[in-house]
């Protein structure tokens, strides 16, 4: 549409702005033309469908969404769009949202990035969003915190879940007990999917009361985490009270598991 406009604004200015020319070679006379009472308006008005809409579009473009739901976009794609508002270019973020409830899809948003920024907005890039309730396809950048540390967790272990991960050890990682746990042996059981390995380990788990079990578990776990999981290390657990035989590892998540867990949208 705007594109639209902005044709039909440069065929009003060549359009009128050429009609005195033609009518100095008709009459010898172009002020016949341009004393017209139309021939200023139809000017201006072709100037302004020429810049006005990507004018509104800088300022609007990028303030579509204030309030909504809390969601996290993968950044799979960012394209100029040429226009600058006070030196600070606009631009087209192609996003893979994660929204709780939601299976993952794409959408895109116009907004004005400060050049200081434009490194933290690159594919593969993790940003918070705020999610139009009336239409989940138009979305806006969290510019005032409202995507909470709790808020991105429920995503992730919505994720995690959908990945695999059962709701129980979910359970399990936010109210079981934290301990230390040395691995007393490590056997690979084969591939797991992307990235993953299925590991089976036994573990020696000692209490914060000073107790300690043996357990053995399997686990699917990201090839980036093996060099911290191998025989002798010292790594945290949550287990359950309830059955300590059952835990999960409390491990540093990588920026790579990250976008792996909110990427990838088959919509």
């Amino acid at each position: 549409m705007k594109g639209f406009l902005s044709m039909i604004g440069v065929l009003l200015v060549f359009g009128v702005g050429f009609s005195p020319f033609l009518a100095n070679y008709l009459w010898d006379d172009p002020f016949l033309i341009m004393d017209a009472p139309w021939f200023r308006p139809l000017i201006y008005t072709g100037f302004a469908l020429i810049f006005l809409p990507g004018i509104i579009g800088a300022f609007f473009g990028g303030v579509k969404v204030k309030k909504g739901a809390p969601g996290v976009g993968i950044i799979t794609s960012v394209q100029q769009t040429g226009t600058y508002v006070n030196n600070q270019p606009q631009v087209k973020l192609g996003l893979t949202v994660t929204k709780q409830g939601e299976d993952k899809y794409d959408t895109a948003l116009t907004t004005i990035i400060p050049l200081t920024s434009m490194a933290q907005f690159q594919p593969g890039s993790i940003i918070p969003l705020v999610i139009s309730e009336k239409d989940k396809k138009k979305v806006g950048l969290d510019l005032k915190g409202q995507v909470s540390q709790t808020d991105l967790q429920a995503l992730m272990n919505e994720q995690m879940v959908k990945q695999g991960v059962s709701p129980e050890l979910m359970e399990i990682a936010k109210t079981g007990e934290q301990a230390y746990a040395k691995v007393l042996d490590v056997t690979p059981m084969g591939e797991a999917g992307s990235n993953k390995i299925k590991l089976q380990f036994t573990l020696s788990v000692t209490k914060s009361n000073g107790d300690t079990f043996n357990v053995t578990t399997q686990k699917d776990v990201f090839s980036s985490q093996l060099s911290k999981l191998q025989q002798g290390s010292i790594i945290e657990v949550i287990y359950s009270p309830q059955d300590p035989s059952k835990l999960v590892f409390k491990t540093q998540v990588s920026e790579a598991e990250v976008q792996q867990a909110f990427g990838s949208s088959r919509s």
